[in-house]
């Protein structure tokens, strides 16, 4: 074995989100009116929402994915007034700072899970990491680096770059490819027998499931390599499985 890919959300970094707070849209609307973008807190999460509908409506992919970013620039292009603040969509980070701040919003807890830090500081030495995540970049790329693990990554998948989710196959060949190793030379780590085993046992991958309290467990559906309750394992499991190889 050669690559240990991870998955990110649940399995090495625990949050929690409520994007139907309405508080959240309330304070959004509050910032936006500085911005001349006079929606009222109901008509941004309704916008929010609807447009979320939509581009998954219109997808053809099997396991769709969004992009907030594109939904962002809708709403604002189509509220802004430029005669009080023009907002030079197409020329600043403006769109991607109120993705940010809308995640940030809606965040009500995020942390590493325990001793994450140190079991990916000791695969670093031995093994080339890398991340496919169900995720949008401009909020998982911050987050990584808000907890130092960021850099630990030789490659980063994210699905918002490609229009679909796991578990397609797609996501992970394409880290596998950035990473330069074959199927059979990497395993994935995720919280999830469906999107995350499944995907990665479907490419050839073998694959850890990690027991967190999220996810689906049910192995009826994809059957993983190895099994651990956290992150935190895997060093352990690893030196034993190479013991007995």
């Amino acid at each position: 074995m050669k690559a240990i890919v991870f998955d990110v959300y649940t399995t090495l970094i625990d949050i929690s989100t409520d994007e139907e707070d309405w508080h959240v849209y309330d304070n959004l609307a509050k910032f936006l009116s500085y911005r001349g973008v006079y929606l009222s807190a109901d008509e941004v999460k309704w916008f929010y929402f609807e447009k979320i509908a939509k581009q998954l409506k219109n997808s053809k992919e099997q396991y769709p994915e969004i992009d907030v970013g594109r939904i962002w620039y809708e709403i604002l292009s189509a509220s802004e007034n430029k005669d009080v603040y023009d907002l030079k969509l197409n020329k600043s980070t403006f769109v991607k700072d109120v993705a940010v701040l809308h995640r940030a919003l809606s965040r009500k807890r995020i942390r590493l899970y325990p001793r994450v830090f140190e079991a990916l500081t000791w695969l670093k030495r031995s093994f080339k990491l890398g991340v496919v995540s169900d995720a949008q970049r401009c909020i998982v790329l911050p987050e990584l680096k808000m907890f130092g693990i960021h850099d630990m990554f030789d490659a980063i998948v994210v699905s918002s770059d490609y229009g679909f989710r796991k578990p397609d196959g797609r996501l992970f060949l394409s880290c596998l490819k950035k990473l330069g190793v074959s199927p059979e030379e990497a395993v994935f780590v995720g919280n999830d027998t469906f999107r995350d085993i499944q995907g990665a046992n479907s490419v050839g991958m073998g694959s850890v499931l990690v027991m967190t309290e999220y996810g689906n467990k049910d192995q009826s559906i994809a059957k993983p390599t190895f099994i651990v309750n956290s992150v935190a394992e895997l060093p352990g499991i690893l030196i034993s499985a190479e013991s007995k190889a």
